[in-house]
């Protein structure tokens, strides 16, 4: 493909079939070498929720990269859901009880859900007003804040998390940022709302 030619769609677009391409073949491996029936239905449920879950957040980057939107924050929501899902399927499969792995597995999937917020917001709002564009950015602003918490409570806590499990969490180094991240879900939620009624003020007064 002639390098003119790769708009960011199109890299989102090869970035998700690679990313579940690589899940797919590992997840059927994984069921397949499966010790029995029941372990067999449970790694392949586990597996298509993870593709479905990861998903959400692929098919909002890609209707993001279709309508010329946050295309940075579109693609890099798609390396992260990708590499969430194929980090899970690989820990299942090759049954990897490592801390480093668990972590960047809990991270990737993080900001999978932080970018499922983000650019939720980017399809429901086109803000035109000021209220509109402030409520919008700092919606976005407080998932930053919120997915940076995250990432550095578990890169920093003690005990061991699974690719497929955070319940070895033992300590949080930092329980001072706890409040913080509090404070940040909430006005998270309330600013996202906020933005999304503001851009509906703004289409039925147009």
């Amino acid at each position: 493909m002639p390098a003119e030619d790769l708009s960011p769609l199109r890299i989102g677009v090869l970035m998700t079939l690679v990313a579940l391409g690589f899940a797919a073949v590992v997840g059927v491996i994984a069921v397949i070498d499966a010790g029995n029936v029941a372990s067999a239905i449970g790694v392949g449920l586990g597996t298509a929720a993870t593709i479905f879950l990861a998903g959400a957040t692929i098919a909002c980057a890609l209707a993001c990269l279709l309508r010329g939107r946050v295309e940075i924050l579109a693609l890099a929501a798609v390396a992260a859901a990708g590499l969430a899902v194929d980090l899970f399927v690989l820990g299942i499969w090759l049954e990897i009880d490592d801390d480093t792995y668990g972590k960047i597995a809990a991270i990737a999937f993080v900001w999978t859900f932080f970018g499922l917020i983000g650019l939720g917001l980017a399809l429901a709002v086109q803000a035109r007003e000021t209220l509109g564009r402030v409520l919008y950015i700092g919606a976005l602003a407080a998932t930053v804040v919120a997915g940076l918490i995250l990432t550095w409570l578990i890169a920093t806590t003690g005990g061991s998390i699974t690719p497929t499990s955070a319940v070895g969490i033992e300590s949080i180094t930092d329980e001072s940022l706890l409040r913080p991240l509090a404070v940040s879900l909430v006005l998270l939620a309330a600013l996202w709302f906020g933005a999304l009624a503001a851009s509906r003020l703004e289409r039925s007064s147009v």
